[in-house]
This record gives structure tokens, C-alpha cells and sequence, in this order.
């Protein structure tokens, strides 16, 4: 039976409150367009009819869907309808959103079974119109909504706008791993570099929010100065070093006698400060123990 020859009155009549309250909400979503928003509870795998790029008949696909819980109602977001611009999701994209908040618009109910389908790319493109219309956005710091985070890089997204950050802009300090900074569903600070709403271009820095480690550095850590830090990485002749400040990064070279093999990741030890490096902004030094 078609949405609009249900009897929802009769149907939502032994409802709790609770119930009838989230149900309420998808029907307004289904009938006006209205964006909900929800946190992804994980990945399931549904069966659609597809219309094929460069078809015209539909055909039925297997797709991965996020899925969103609010209460008691499952809602399916078909990967083909997450991003608005075309990505190649893939299942780890998919996966490394649950437990991110994110946007959409009903797009079909089902009472009877108890579920309904949605689309986070209408709900995006909806936001993005209301975003074009905002003047001098360059230069402001936001608020943006952490989607998706990766090893190597994480997707925040702004007023529909979905933004992938690299590491280097996310932190001035090395991070290994950014699963350890951020996570889904978490809100950052970010500069807004570049904004071209013809173009759809959107660039954001979470680490312009802060100030560069290195301003001051003459003062904090002088040179020939000791500091104690911890080796976070190795590179090929050394280590990473993070200053216990947790902001300062040291690349560190060996005293002659050493071996690099006596040293691991997460070791505490003693460094001296023996170089700056103005033009890049970086810090040199060399390690000189093992602090036990």
C-alpha cells in the first residue's frame, strides 16, 4: 500500500509518546524535505533498484547503507546516497563514519515493516544553497562536524560542504595516526581558507585555529637547551621527538656511539636543542639518553 493511503492515525494510535514523536518527525521529513540529522550506528547491507550510470531502466544492486537508529526506527542511507559529490566510498569510508552525526531527508517509508530510506546527499545539497548565500565567509573560524576519519586523512564537512583534511591540515605536530586525534561525530574549529560556492569549492585548516608551535620558540626552547620529550616516529638517521609541551616537534639525529636499534617508539629520553630551521619552521636537535 502506497505512504499516502495509510491510516497513520489508526496505525500510530498504541504508540508511546516516544514513538510517536520519532515517527512524527520522519513523516514531516518525507513530506516537506525537511533535513533530520542522527548518528550512524553502523553498515548494513540492503537490496535496491538502481537505475545504472547511463541507463534508464532500474535493476536490483546489493549496496552497503549507513544506518541511523534515533530511537526505535531504523533508517537505510544507500552508499549511492551519502556524498553529494561522487566518491569512491568504498567499505572502510562507510565504516570509519559510525558515530558521526550526520544530515538527511526521507525518501521513502515503509510503516508496516517499521523502517524508512533516506538521503544524506539531498539534505547536503540543501545546506550548500543556504552556505552559498553567506558573505565573507574567508578568514572566519566555524564549526564543522568530524564525518569520517582514516589513518591518514579525515573528512569534516560545513555547511553541506563534505571537506577531506590531510594531516597537515589537521596539526602542525606529526600524528601517526589521526584515529588517535579525532573522532566521528566529534565538532572541531576550522579557518575557512577558500570559499568559491560557483566552483563548490570549500578549503579549511583545523590547525590555523591555533598558533604555530614554532612562534616563540627562541624563548620556550633556546638553543643548547635540554628538554625531555618522547620519540613518536622514526625516519631514516633519527627519530621524531614531541616536547612534553605536546605541541613541539624536535627532528632528532643520534650522539655518535648510539645505535638507533637501542631506540623505540614511545621511549622517554633527553634531547638537546641544536638547530632552527626559520624559513620551514622546525626544530633539530639531537638525542642524547634514554631516561629511565
Amino acid at each position: 500500500m502506497e505512504f499516502k493511503d495509510l491510516n497513520l492515525a489508526e496505525m500510530d494510535r498504541d504508540l508511546t509518546a516516544a514513538e510517536k514523536e520519532e515517527w512524527q518527525a520522519i513523516y514531516a521529513s518525507f513530506k516537506s524535505t525537511s533535513v533530520m540529522s542522527g548518528r550512524v550506528a553502523g553498515v548494513d547491507i540492503h537490496e535496491f533498484n538502481i537505475v545504472p550510470k547511463g541507463k534508464r531502466k532500474a535493476v536490483p544492486q546489493t549496496v552497503r547503507c549507513l544506518i541511523v537508529i534515533k530511537y526505535r526506527v531504523k533508517i537505510i542511507i544507500p552508499e549511492t546516497e551519502v556524498f553529494a559529490l561522487e566518491l569512491d566510498s568504498g567499505y572502510h569510508i562507510l565504516h570509519s563514519m559510525c558515530g558521526a552525526n550526520i544530515p538527511f531527508v526521507v525518501t521513502h517509508i515503509d510503516r508496516e515493516a517499521g523502517f524508512a530510506v533516506a538521503s544524506r546527499k539531498l539534505a547536503l545539497e540543501k545546506m550548500q544553497k543556504l552556505t552559498d548565500r553567506r558573505e565573507g565567509l574567508e578568514g572566519k573560524t566555524v564549526n564543522v562536524d568530524v564525518v569520517s576519519v582514516g589513518k591518514n586523512v579525515c573528512t569534516v564537512n560545513f555547511g553541506g560542504y563534505d571537506v577531506m583534511l590531510p594531516q597537515r591540515d589537521i596539526s602542525y605536530s606529526l600524528v601517526p595516526d589521526l584515529r588517535m586525534a579525532m573522532k566521528p561525530g566529534e565538532t572541531k574549529r576550522a579557518v575557512v581558507k577558500e570559499f568559491n560556492p560557483g566552483e563548490k569549492i570549500l578549503k579549511l585548516s583545523v590547525k590555523e585555529t591555533t598558533p604555530h608551535p614554532f612562534d616563540g620558540i627562541e624563548t620556550r626552547h633556546p638553543l643548547h637547551s635540554t628538554r625531555i620529550a618522547k620519540i613518536i616516529g622514526k625516519y631514516g638517521g633519527g627519530g621524531f621527538c614531541r616536547l612534553y609541551d605536546n605541541i613541539t616537534d624536535v627532528l632528532c639525529s643520534y650522539e655518535s656511539m648510539q645505535y638507533d636499534g637501542d631506540y623505540k617508539t614511545d621511549d622517554t629520553v633527553e634531547i638537546v636543542i641544536t638547530k632552527y630551521n626559520t624559513d620551514k619552521k622546525l626544530v633539530y636537535g639531537k638525542i642524547l639518553r634514554k631516561m629511565h
